[in-house]
């Protein structure tokens, strides 16, 4: 497990600086994806204002952009922030997504200029940055791979630094806060019910205490799935992100494997057992570093 975080605003005190961590595990069996589902819960989740790592949404880039490249360098930026711990989507999203914009210059035939901005779902600007690269004009025109992850990637770290910034560690609680199961996005309507379920038993059996309704000392697990094609199966990515009592995002557990695509269609039970079993343990040692 490594250490990583965000920023997240929610009910009334938003605003917000602190350490993330991830934990990279195999998800074990497997079935559905996508679609929006929230848990049975008595808590008011209406107010959270999801941050940037908790939800992305990036757009096809504007500017000076060859034909059919937009759409293949937002994708491309769009997979390497998933690999920085941001759930990062070009097709879906939810109303409280934060948005990435993308502007390419030619600055001349062999240099490019691209500023990528990272908007809040109430469209003011939470950040912006702007990287200058040595490009091969042949390649650019042809929307070459592996000069648009070299862009996207690039991008994707400086992003993540200014992140970062934001982001610090505190000390240690003696005793771990309680968690209240939040939003799961990307589920689907069949598997949703299963993972918050399962999700609750394992993070019972990890030794998380457990809260129905938010509480003032307490933390919200809100959980992000997407998932894309991978040869001839299917590609879960599933983050797990622990927001604070004043809506800063303490930290994410990141999970992720590759299974036949006919594993998509059946139960979901035996799926939503193996994430919850992997992330679970990971929740709980992003606990132990809670300062209180």
């Amino acid at each position: 497990m490594t250490a990583n975080s965000s920023i997240h605003p929610f009910i009334a005190k938003i605003l917000a600086v602190i350490m993330a961590a991830a934990l990279l595990s195999v998800l074990g069996q497997c079935q559905p994806v996508p679609k929006p589902f929230a848990a049975g819960h008595k808590g008011d989740f209406s107010a959270i204002q999801i941050g940037p790592r908790a939800g992305t949404v990036v757009l096809p880039i504007a500017g000076d952009m060859p034909t059919g490249v937009a759409g293949a360098l937002a994708e491309a930026m769009a997979r390497a922030l998933r690999r920085r711990e941001v759930t990062a989507s070009t097709t879906t999203g939810h109303r409280r997504s934060h948005r990435l914009r993308g502007e390419a210059i030619l600055v001349s035939e062999t240099q490019l200029q691209l500023t990528w901005r990272l908007s809040r779902s109430d469209h003011t600007e939470a950040l912006a940055i702007t990287q200058m690269e040595d490009i091969s004009p042949g390649a650019w025109q042809r929307g070459d791979n592996a000069l648009l992850e070299r862009l996207a990637g690039k991008g994707a770290a400086a992003l993540d630094r200014r992140l970062r910034r934001l982001e610090r560690g505190r000390g240690r609680r003696d005793a771990l806060a309680s968690v209240t199961l939040g939003p799961l996005d990307g589920v689907p309507d069949q598997g949703g019910r299963e993972l918050a379920l399962a999700m609750r038993a394992a993070l019972a059996d990890a030794g998380v205490p457990l809260s129905d309704d938010p509480v003032d000392d307490g933390f919200i697990l809100l959980g992000s799935m997407h998932l894309s094609p991978d040869g001839a199966g299917q590609r879960i990515e599933m983050v797990w992100h622990l927001i604070r009592p004043d809506g800063k995002e303490f930290g994410t557990i990141s999970q992720a494997n590759t299974v036949p695509a006919a594993q998509l269609a059946g139960n979901w039970r035996s799926l939503a057992r193996a994430i919850a079993r992997a992330g679970a343990p990971g929740v709980r040692d992003l606990l132990r570093r809670d300062p209180g």
